[in-house]
């Protein structure tokens, strides 16, 4: 993948809002590089006891093998609908761990009882600096720009305390002063989505004109991730 931009953005809010453009480049490649990262099961070393590892690796498995699955349906040029939100997830998140530096933490997936599905956000990061935690929530539509889709899901999941949720799956990863600052309420977001030819400028002048958009200002960070998918 190439990380096109990563710019500050001038807001009236409190928050930090930074958008990210990413291209994916050669699709087959990313695919390979993205099921070779979610291989990876060095995270598992956050778990002491050896039942708390073998149990977090057999749900993981499964996960993975699932994804495997979805990857190979997709084509050269292309991806599949189930394929895309993994996609735009990693992307996302390892832009936040290899070029901002957060805290690398495995997509949700991974660590859920389900094998495909995430009730909960997409992906996690933190923020080593200011130990704030990012709830992240990817969204993929073949035909259009998926920023709308991925906004509203962020806020209706705020709403419904899907953050608050997911902090007792990130107690192996994040650090116990970061969770305690989300239910105190200082937390951030990622929306990520694919973008298609969208200009940047485009996306930030519509983005940041929407209601779902200016709900999301009063937390601590906000990262707009746009995919070119």
């Amino acid at each position: 993948m190439k990380i096109l931009e990563i710019k500050q953005i001038a807001t009236t809010g409190n928050a930090s809002v930074q958008f990210i453009r990413i291209d994916p480049e050669d699709l087959q490649v990313t695919l390979a590089s993205i099921f070779r990262t979610l291989m990876d099961m060095s995270w598992l070393k956050k778990f002491d006891e050896d039942f708390m590892q073998a149990s977090y690796e057999h749900r993981a498995n499964k996960t993975i093998e699932d994804i495997r699955k979805k990857f190979e349906n997709s084509e050269e040029d292309k991806i599949t609908s189930d394929a895309g939100e993994y996609v735009i997830s990693e992307l996302a998140r390892e832009t936040l761990v290899d070029k901002l530096k957060y805290l690398n933490i495995p997509l949700a997936e991974l660590l859920g009882k389900k094998i495909s599905g995430n009730p909960g956000f997409d992906f996690h990061s933190q923020n080593s600096i200011t130990d704030t935690v990012i709830f992240g929530e990817a969204k993929y539509i073949a035909r259009q720009s998926a920023y709308p889709s991925a906004l509203s899901q962020v806020v209706q999941f705020i709403k419904d305390g899907k953050d608050i949720d997911d902090v007792g799956d990130l107690k192996q990863f994040c650090t116990p002063s970061a969770l305690q600052r989300v239910i105190k309420g200082n937390k951030g977001f990622a929306v990520a989505f694919s973008a298609k030819k969208t200009t940047s400028a485009a996306l930030i002048n519509t983005i940041t004109k929407r209601q779902d958009f200016l709900e999301l200002l009063c937390h601590d960070e906000i990262f707009l991730i746009a995919v070119n998918l």
